[in-house]
């Protein structure tokens, strides 16, 4: 009598929350924790090559995100957008035991809402917004776009 191994279903977690909140140190802790048993797809990778605001979720491949994670779910392997320079090729990705989607405009599709089976939202205040922004970008020339903007459309 063999021994028979059932192969158990992807698990996808949608990891959002407003700007610079903190999204990429949750999923560098659950890096941490599962040693590479997962596989991590960033929101930015579905951007559309000429997008005007990157705030916008008009300004996001939501087709393309949603496909590839149906895809995944099923045990498939998938292409998504990667970018070199001024490149942008496809990249050959296979499914893993636990997905995790990062990105600040993830829950605002209730399509792609439906595919998560777990969701974390990671939240802070508009100052610490503002703060680690113009750490991140390593400039205060942007802070009128990020009160005006990113503040008010996260």
């Amino acid at each position: 009598m063999g021994l028979f191994l059932k192969k158990t279903k992807p698990i996808v977690i949608g990891i959002s929350g407003r700007s610079c909140s903190g999204k990429s140190a949750v999923v560098k802790e659950l890096e941490e924790k599962y040693k590479g048993n997962f596989l991590h797809i960033n929101q930015d990778k579905f951007f559309k090559v000429k997008a005007n605001n990157w705030e916008s979720p008009e300004s996001l491949r939501f087709d393309r995100l949603i496909y590839s994670i149906k895809k995944l779910k099923k045990g498939q392997s998938t292409h998504i957008p990667s970018h070199r320079w001024t490149e942008v090729f496809d990249r050959k990705i296979v499914s893993h035991n636990i997905i995790l989607v990062e990105g600040y405009l993830l829950f605002v599709n209730s399509e792609l809402n439906k595919l998560f089976d777990k969701k974390i939202w990671v939240d802070v205040s508009d100052l610490n917004i503002l703060y680690r922004r113009t750490k991140r970008d390593n400039t205060s020339k942007n802070i009128d776009y990020t009160y005006n903007v990113v503040i008010p459309e996260s």
